[in-house]
């Protein structure tokens, strides 16, 4: 690695950091830090996205490699295979001195690992911090963190990490005990939805008032984002735009079942929310919301195990 005055854990406060990643959820928590007061570096696949951040007062990158110069890297990409195009290791390797790399995607525990891993053996730091919420969350910087890696750069990642969330959940120096954590919670989610999407065609189909009986659950039983956001989208319909949508909820329960796999744990609901996401990424569409599963027992489509 080149040498910089930007050190790591133990230096000077950082306040020039790079974000990569401005979708849904990049571009409202990178400009939680610019906000912040941070000196953000920006780039995104999609050179569009990066307008309004700097807009906003961030900095354009004109590639990936600047917004690692920064130092101090924020990441929120799609997926795990994205995350090794983007940032392959030996564009990392020309990072400077010091260098964290914070990485919020939800990702498979092995991919965690590896990354983890391969930080250690090329001298930076690497920290897991996946994020609970939706867009709007991030907007208003309340979202839930979930922080794990190697103390020291966790440590100088936690003002930045604090700006965007309203609470960060420390797990401890693994970093794939925080992505675990992440998978778990969207596997309860997704039971979430679907029940919910039960309840309220049981409903339906009676007559009932399915907006009132969100407003109750949530004034008793299930107060909340999940219950209340998710409900009210499955009474309306209403799946445009998506917060999370049909293909990486797919994505993230295929994670679920691939981490229960690896720990010889049996999920027994697990096979049935897969064949309800598979068809309703390949019947209804990938880029709805994935509360659009609630349609797969709406509209009485069959699925393949049915």
């Amino acid at each position: 690695m080149t040498t910089s005055t930007d050190t790591g854990a133990g230096g000077p406060a950082r306040t020039r950091i790079g974000f990569i990643g401005l979708g849904h959820m990049g571009s409202p928590m990178a400009r939680r830090l610019v906000d912040a007061g941070y000196d953000v570096t920006v780039w995104s696949r999609t050179a569009a996205h990066v307008d309004g951040l700097v807009a906003h007062g961030a900095t354009r990158a004109g590639s990936p490699g600047d917004a690692i110069a920064t130092g101090h890297l924020f990441s929120m990409l799609a997926s795990e295979d994205v995350l090794r195009a983007v940032l392959p290791p030996e564009r990392l390797r020309e990072a400077p001195r010091g260098f964290i790399h914070v990485n919020h995607a939800t990702i498979g525990a092995r991919a965690a690992e590896e990354f983890a891993a391969r930080a250690d053996g090329d001298g930076y730091g690497y920290v897991a911090a996946p994020v609970i919420g939706r867009p709007d969350a991030a907007a208003a910087g309340a979202l839930t963190v979930l922080a794990a890696g190697a103390p020291g750069a966790v440590e100088a990642s936690m003002p930045m990490l604090e700006a965007m969330g309203r609470r960060v959940w420390p797990y401890g120096p693994v970093a794939s005990a925080a992505n675990l954590a992440k998978i778990s919670v969207n596997f309860l989610i997704a039971h979430a939805v679907q029940a919910l999407a039960e309840s309220i065609t049981l409903l339906e189909r009676n007559g009932l008032n399915t907006g009132q009986f969100v407003q109750m659950i949530n004034d008793s039983v299930f107060p909340g984002p999940v219950y209340r956001g998710y409900g009210n989208a499955i009474v309306r319909s209403s799946y445009t735009p998506a917060g999370f949508s049909t293909v990486l909820g797919l994505k993230d329960l295929m994670l679920a079942i691939g981490a229960a796999a690896d720990a010889g744990v049996d999920l027994p609901s697990a096979p049935v929310l897969q064949d309800i996401l598979e068809t309703t990424v390949s019947q209804l569409g990938e880029d709805l919301d994935w509360a659009a599963i609630a349609e797969i027992t709406r509209r009485g489509i069959p699925l393949p195990s049915s």
